[in-house]
């Protein structure tokens, strides 16, 4: 059965009565309702009130027939006001009662779509990916460019000319995370380093001319049972070979990381991360920030004020490889001949970190944590130079402190510390110890373009109280440094929503300077990046 659009109008002098508020003439709900047509305030307002929609086109169509289905609906919604009259709320019951079974079948109706879309958002929910895409671009005289052929006290770095690949490149981070359920999700990363500046990575190899040692040595720097040292050659590195998986294993656009992370205990308060992932130790991530194995949690502690604690065993992934290439002499040819090599596995420590963190009142926090050497110990060297296999330093555990103060609005110093216990010997400096400053001016809101934020840094780092780093800038593990001094400023904006822009400059940093023989070596960076968050 269809019902003349004239009972609409009906309803609509009906709902007059639903509100004192006078009808807005100047609005035009439908293009097909003149102003002077005797139902256009009425209909007006009943769109304005979402009683009624029209049929979507800016339309209203008054001359069609409606269905009791569409009456049911519109009935239902003046039912949902509030402020209706004893009389009107009278007819709406009657009509109500007309239309039951149609009232009844869109009830049902709703409750099915809500059902629909509940579904759609716990299977949406059930996988989530985010990340950030960075263009970076700058100057920076790496280690090699100063001190390749100028520290001829060690040979550490004469094996480079350029090592300063982080600089210029095309990154992106693409994280995810897969619900299990309300108390679990398994989380990954994959990111990818993209360079475009092929000069920035030379090596220097010795070359041999099949099994025999050239002995010609314009870089004199190879031990004598190399015949005096090698010819070398330097060998230029293209950022696409930079870019292979095997050259860069954590940034090859495979998935890097892969944890799950889990809320234990009867409150679920006990956070925990089991697998690869990345981690940081202290305010400044001076003793670790980078990727590592293992498990860790965290708790706040019962009546603590604020204050958390975690519990950690873990080993930082990055373990390394070395070897040495082993020559015999061959006294009928008075030369010295290729014989081999010996392969040594420099492994990073295992670790039992327990660590504690909170306010020390309104405007100050503090951080301090222990961590002891469990595994993979330190081994004496074996005659090859190299070290015996296990952790590459003789030490056995890391202290770690930090101290925060917001000294007033917008201006925090965050003062850190590391002291490692250990019997290795330093060089120049203190290679036991770090020590960093760090003045923070505002900061940055990716949802408050104009945003800003300035920081300097302080840094005095050993080479003995580190145990893997990428730090925050990409600094120190990519030229190898084996301590580092000076000074960081920086500035970032937000010149558009989820987009900032980031400026690092280092005038002049002294590296190099708490390991072995090594001579201190100077180094400055200027690097700027747009980082474009999603």
């Amino acid at each position: 059965m269809k019902i003349n659009t004239k009972a609409l109008a009906i309803l609509a002098g009906l709902t007059v009565g639903m509100s004192s508020t006078a009808f807005a003439a100047t609005a035009d709900s439908f293009t097909d309702v003149p102003k002077d047509h005797w139902s256009y305030q009425a209909l007006d307002y009943l769109a304005k009130e979402g009683v009624i929609e029209g049929m979507g086109d800016s339309t209203f169509q008054g001359s069609r027939a409606m269905t009791r289905y569409e009456m049911a609906a519109i009935v239902a919604k003046a039912m949902q006001k509030n402020d209706i009259s004893f009389g009107d709320k009278a007819v709406l019951d009657k009509l109500s009662a007309e239309y039951a079974n149609e009232l009844g079948t869109l009830k049902n109706q709703v409750n099915k779509n809500t059902n629909d879309i509940n579904d759609l958002k716990n299977k949406t929910d059930k996988f989530k990916i985010w990340g950030m895409a960075r263009v970076q671009a700058g100057d920076d005289s790496g280690l090699q460019k100063e001190s390749s052929l100028k520290a001829m006290g060690g040979d550490a770095w004469k094996n480079h000319f350029h090592n300063g690949d982080y600089n210029n490149r095309f990154y992106m981070d693409l994280e995810g995370q897969m619900k299990v359920n309300d108390h679990a999700v398994a989380r990954f990363t994959i990111e990818k380093n993209a360079r475009y500046n092929d000069k920035e990575y030379q090596v220097k190899q010795r070359v041999m001319l099949g099994k025999k040692v050239v002995s010609k040595a314009p870089f004199n720097n190879g031990p004598a049972s190399w015949n005096n040292g090698g010819w070398a050659l330097p060998l230029p590195v293209s950022g696409e070979l930079r870019d292979m998986p095997d050259m860069d294993t954590n940034h090859s656009g495979l998935i890097s990381n892969i944890w799950v992370e889990l809320q234990l205990g009867p409150k679920h308060d006990w956070y925990t991360n089991i697998g690869r992932k990345w981690n940081g130790i202290g305010m400044q991530n001076l003793l670790l920030g980078g990727q590592v194995d293992g498990i860790a949690t965290y708790h706040p502690i019962e009546h603590g004020h604020g204050w958390w604690m975690s519990a950690q065993y873990w080993k930082s992934s990055s373990d390394a490889t070395q070897y040495t290439l082993d020559y015999k002499y061959d006294k009928a040819n008075n030369e010295y001949v290729y014989d081999g090599y010996t392969v040594h596995a420099r492994r990073n420590p295992i670790n039992a970190t327990l660590d504690f963190w909170g306010p020390l009142g309104k405007y100050m926090d503090a951080n301090v944590g222990y961590t002891r050497v469990v595994g993979h110990k330190y081994k004496t060297d074996d005659g090859s130079g190299l070290g015996g296999d296990g952790y590459w330093f003789d030490t056995s555990g890391f202290f770690n402190a930090d101290l925060a103060v917001k000294l007033f609005k917008d201006f925090k110093v965050t003062g850190s510390y590391v002291k490692a216990f250990t019997n290795e010997k330093s060089a120049l400096g203190h290679g036991d110890r770090d020590l960093a400053v760090r003045l923070d001016y505002r900061g940055t809101d990716l949802n408050k373009v104009g945003s800003w934020g300035a920081y300097a840094k302080w840094m005095n780092l050993g080479a003995f109280a580190d145990l893997g780093h990428d730090d925050e800038w990409s600094t120190r593990e990519p030229t190898f440094t084996n301590g580092v001094r000076g000074w960081y400023f920086g500035f970032k904006c937000v010149p558009s929503q989820n987009v900032e822009w980031e400026t690092l400059w280092a005038p002049n940093l002294k590296e190099n300077f708490t390991y072995g023989s090594n001579q201190q070596v100077n180094r400055h960076i200027l690097r700027s990046w747009l980082d474009f968050h999603f």
